[in-house]
């Protein structure tokens, strides 16, 4: 099950578009997870970069990640306590005892881990490439974003998405491109006419994302309205929409703040919006929400 991470993606910009399935499996998305940076040898982060960044997820992947990472925090809790027992048996009792209750804590928290791992394991679906995290992201270097993922289709539909941003291309990356487009053109067209529904009305667009059950869900919605409706009135009330979800949380937080506090975390909302992978119109509204704050 467990497998190493694909090729790495590079883009040319803070701003990407996400295929709308889960990276693990591939199933349709009712959650999300945040990525936070990884640091790798060879590889550039800014001190502007963003320190994690959401992907969506399902929730049954979103478990399995959740108890694989879990398991190392726990582990990782009971390793440190057995050392600071051990060390004072040390200092107060025998160094023998001390030694033996080191490493008994570490046994413990091997097989605690070993145990949980296995656990997060079962709950992956036969499509999942591994228990942990199917995303790696590498940070903005200040000329591109890098990720990597576990699924070769993921990874091979991601930069599909982005193939105009696509930059440093290795040939394994060229690769996997070739090799999905080709096993796209081989599967065979239904013989059937398909019947395409009607467009989303602006209303329906306005109920879609007011009612989108995740942050990475309504970025999406919003990105498909926007690039279908052409009505000016329509369009400002649909972003108006999305920025008020969006501020949500912040004021909701800002309400329970004051003095330093507040603007100290309203600070920390505009720096991360800032460098978020948002689209332009909703990034500019929101900004420009926060800085009001911030003048009040």
């Amino acid at each position: 099950m467990e497998e190493a991470l694909g090729p790495v993606v590079e883009i040319a910009s803070r701003r990407f578009a996400l295929p709308f399935q889960c990276p693990c499996c591939g199933a349709a998305p009712d959650a999300e997870l945040t990525v936070p940076v990884t640091r790798a040898k060879g590889r550039t982060v800014t001190e502007d970069s963003a320190r994690g960044l959401e992907f969506p997820y399902c929730r049954r992947c979103l478990g399995h990640v959740e108890s694989f990472q879990g398991a190392g925090v726990v582990s990782a809790g009971i390793a440190l306590a057995g050392i600071g027992i051990g060390v004072a048996i040390v200092l107060l009792v025998h160094v023998i005892g001390g030694l033996v209750m080191t490493l008994a804590a570490f046994a413990v928290a091997y097989g605690l881990a070993t145990n949980r791992r296995a656990q997060a394991l079962a709950q992956c679906s036969p499509a999942c490439p591994s228990a942990d995290r199917a995303v790696t992201y590498f940070g903005w270097s200040g000329t591109s974003s890098s990720f990597a993922f576990r699924s070769p289709t993921y990874t091979a539909r991601f930069a599909e998405d982005n193939t105009t941003k696509l930059v440093n291309a290795s040939s394994s990356l060229r690769r996997l491109l070739e090799g999905h487009r080709v096993a796209r053109l081989a599967v065979p067209t239904p013989a059937s006419t398909m019947v395409v529904p009607p467009p989303n009305t602006g209303r329906e667009w306005l109920a879609r994302i007011e009612k989108a059950p995740t942050r990475i869900a309504r970025r999406h919605d919003l990105n498909n309205a926007l690039e279908m409706i052409q009505d000016t009135t329509e369009r400002a009330e649909i972003l108006r929409a999305a920025t008020r979800a969006e501020l949500e949380p912040v004021r909701s937080k800002l309400q329970r703040l004051s003095g330093p506090a507040r603007a100290s975390y309203l600070e920390e909302a505009i720096s991360a919006v800032a460098v978020d992978n948002v689209p332009k119109e909703l990034q500019r509204t929101v900004l420009a929400e926060l800085e009001a704050m911030r003048s009040t």
